[in-house]
């Protein structure tokens, strides 16, 4: 297809989740979309709405969700409007192929797991695009207590993979 959706395997969808996410990537196909990410409980797969948060980051290179501010939800389109955000979620995307072959698809020196989220969410922004997330579509998600796989070698690829990011952005 024209349009490449990324959802983690332990991912539910909501009804109509997917067109809210379509319309940005057609008005402008560098537009890179994330649908707020529901929680489904790991213990009893209970699914609990989350509030509109946008990604960010610490000073150690970690993902993390910031609250968007009450003034970025005032404009005309209330609290439907895409929010810009500096960063997204790894798994849980939509793009353009074109676009994301042009940005170099997943960087390849990424080991397994952790950074991948936020080197490309740098490539966006910095290749001429930019990230929204859309409050209009929503996506359940089963957030783990810990990693269900480990590295070879028992390697730390989220410090791998952070240097990875510091180094080449």
């Amino acid at each position: 297809g024209q349009v490449l959706v990324f959802l983690d395997s332990h991912c539910e969808v909501n009804e109509m989740w997917l067109q809210p996410l379509l319309t940005p990537i057609r008005e402008d196909r560098r537009t890179v979309v994330c649908p707020v990410i529901d929680i489904i409980s790991a213990d009893t797969l209970t699914y609990s709405s989350s509030p509109v948060v946008r990604g960010g980051f610490n000073w150690g290179l970690h993902f993390k969700w910031d609250l968007v501010p009450m003034s970025d939800l005032e404009g005309p389109e209330g609290a439907t409007a895409p929010i810009k955000s500096p960063t997204m979620a790894g798994g849980l995307f939509a793009m353009d192929r074109e676009y994301f072959n042009e940005l170099g698809q997943y960087d390849s020196g990424m080991d397994i797991w952790g950074g991948e989220n936020l080197e490309i969410s740098f490539r966006i922004w910095m290749c001429g695009g930019r990230l929204l997330i859309i409050p209009c579509s929503r996506v359940g998600h089963i957030f783990r207590k810990r990693r269900p796989y480990g590295s070879p070698g028992g390697q730390d690829t989220m410090a791998h993979n952070s240097l990875r990011l510091a180094h080449v952005w």
